[in-house]
């Protein structure tokens, strides 16, 4: 029996995203040390974009492999993890000194502790419904969101310290066992209702005219949706029990 020949172009197509990915990635580190924050998180989000589609690629075509995934990690950990820490650091950190590195360096730390976990785990058969802790790219743009929304860099010590404030609760959400819906997952082979196709209206929208704002609100919704679900899912399993009425004798 002839054996099919195998179609490598079309393994090229998701490595050439990742590559792209990684290109925005580097761009934006660039650009950091150029001070232009607000391109230097574009580019992130862009190259979230691409991560987005590698995947999606993969999965239309029917090529997802072991260096596809290894090639993803490693991209991701640049654009979201390194590129991101950078952004942080030097827009939002410097003038706290010696613990700003020390913040900045949590999330890169726990972006690639996120994604370790994600490779091991990749193996295991799931519903990828959810995932377990937020994605890198998710934290990612999360941070290039808020500094979109103010590229101008911060230059006293307590605004500092909320920056650090909040990239650590980011590291934290990474790491974390909270679910996060798979929104990708949770639209591919579902057919378009009313409130999908309002929903993709506003967001669009939303992206298009006040971008900015969308960003910022989108994926810092996205960020607290992880605890809220805990949460709800920790209520629901051990619900309030109702006091018992007194019985008062007679």
């Amino acid at each position: 029996m002839k054996q099919k020949k195998a179609h490598y172009g079309l393994n090229v197509l998701p490595s050439l995203f990742s590559l792209t990915n990684l290109f925005f990635g580097f761009m934006s580190v660039l650009l950091t040390f150029h001070g232009r924050y607000r391109m230097a998180a574009l580019l992130i989000i862009i190259a979230a974009l691409m991560d987005g589609l590698d995947g999606l690629v993969a999965r239309a075509t029917h090529t997802p492999s072991d260096f596809g995934i290894e090639l993803d990690s490693l991209a991701d950990a640049v654009s979201f993890g390194l590129a991101t820490s950078i952004l942080i650091y030097y827009w939002g950190m410097e003038m706290a000194g010696p613990p700003a590195v020390f913040f900045s360096f949590i999330f890169l730390t726990a972006g690639v502790l996120r994604l370790a976990r994600y490779n091991v785990r990749s193996h295991v058969p799931s519903d990828r419904k959810h995932y377990q802790g937020l994605t890198v790219p998710s934290a990612a743009v999360f941070m290039a969101a808020v500094v979109n929304f103010h590229p101008i860099p911060l230059a006293a010590r307590e605004s500092g310290f909320l920056v650090a404030v909040l990239t650590l609760v980011i590291a934290l959400c990474m790491v974390s066992t909270f679910p996060y819906r798979n929104f990708v997952k949770a639209f591919m082979g579902r057919q378009i209702g009313i409130r999908t196709a309002l929903f993709v209206a506003v967001s669009l929208f939303g992206v298009l005219f006040y971008t900015r704002y969308f960003l910022l609100l989108f994926f810092g919704l996205n960020v607290l949706s992880g605890p809220a679900v805990a949460l709800a899912r920790a209520l629901k399993k051990h619900p309030r029990k109702k006091a018992e009425p007194k019985v008062i004798p007679s």
